[in-house]
């Protein structure tokens, strides 16, 4: 089964095209092998353009295996026109050219991620999925044909995607993407809400603690948030561990909860360790050979006393 990105996912209640496009995480986490991870609500804001107005963009899905390589999905619900210009897309205000629109996000992304190290070889590929409408001029839709999976060919899109995106062995080009596109992702899971309440299932990082929080400089970096559930420490914590491994670091995200610390580390990039002090405690006694006895009185109080009395080496 795929990793989706952000997780909660399945406990929104959505409509429209919003449960359309839940329906197809739910089809991708399915029908792709646990090797795929897929980011969804992927947004980038492009301020300051030649133009002297701000771009908006999105991309409804992006899927990556574990070399790294990236495969753009667009998904159009509903009814598409097909016109001289090809696919068209009608929406109360507007108008939009399916082919331009994709030709454009994709040139905005890989603007964008050739900027990062280590990303400028990156393959980008891209697809047109709309599972509601059967194109019947395919030649003339704008795009090649195997690039559009429309509804005669709705259950072959996890099928189709290996085959843009074959499986292969882990790279270091993957551990640099993963960065990227969760600092695209607008929509973060509030990793204390999944725990016990999902109808605040996200919060918009944007403008909260997790962005501004980390415009402080602090040296040495020591900063103690208080606040009520939901003001944003997780999401805090989630952005300056995937920077830290993003650095070269290897974080370490210590809480009191042992769901919470599960689920962070479900959702965090790879490269860190997440725990409750106490399964820390256990292993670090493991280390120094010691198997610690929870029969005993007070087992947990003396399972934190017994790792502090021990010395602290290089690897911890």
């Amino acid at each position: 089964m795929a990793k989706i990105i952000p997780d909660g996912w399945r406990e929104l209640e959505v409509t429209g095209g919003a449960q359309r496009e839940i329906e197809t995480l739910a089809m991708l986490a399915a029908g792709l092998p646990d090797s795929y991870r897929v980011y969804h609500a992927v947004h980038w804001t492009n301020v300051g353009s030649a133009k002297g107005f701000s771009i908006y963009g999105e991309i409804d899905f992006v899927v990556v295996n574990e070399t790294g390589d990236l495969l753009l999905i667009e998904q159009k619900s509903g009814p598409l026109e097909e016109t001289p210009e090809g696919l068209v897309k009608r929406y109360d205000d507007k108008v939009k050219r399916v082919p331009a629109q994709m030709a454009r996000n994709v040139a905005e992304f890989q603007r964008k991620l050739y900027k990062r190290p280590g990303c400028a070889k990156v393959r980008v590929e891209n697809l047109l999925y709309c599972p509601d409408y059967r194109v019947q001029r395919i030649e003339t839709a704008g795009l090649s044909p195997d690039r559009i999976i429309d509804s005669r060919r709705r259950d072959e899109l996890a099928t189709v995607i290996q085959q843009f995106l074959p499986d292969g062995p882990m790279s270091l080009q993957a551990t640099r993407v993963d960065p990227f596109l969760r600092g695209l992702i607008q929509l973060e899971p509030d990793v204390s809400a999944l725990v016990g309440r999902a109808e605040a299932m996200v919060t918009r990082v944007a403008g909260g603690l997790a962005h501004w929080a980390r415009q402080i400089e602090i040296e040495p970096f020591r900063l103690r948030v208080v606040g009520t559930a939901g003001s944003g420490k997780t999401q805090l914590a989630l952005k300056e561990y995937a920077a830290t491994i993003e650095a070269g670091g290897r974080p370490l995200y210590v809480c009191f909860n042992r769901p919470l610390a599960d689920h962070f580390m479900q959702i965090a990039p790879r490269g860190g360790v997440a725990a409750t002090l106490h399964m820390l405690c256990d292993q670090f006694l493991r280390v120094h050979g010691i198997t610690p006895d929870f029969h005993r009185p007070q087992a947990f109080e003396r399972l934190v006393e017994d790792a502090a009395a021990r010395p602290v080496g290089p690897d911890w």
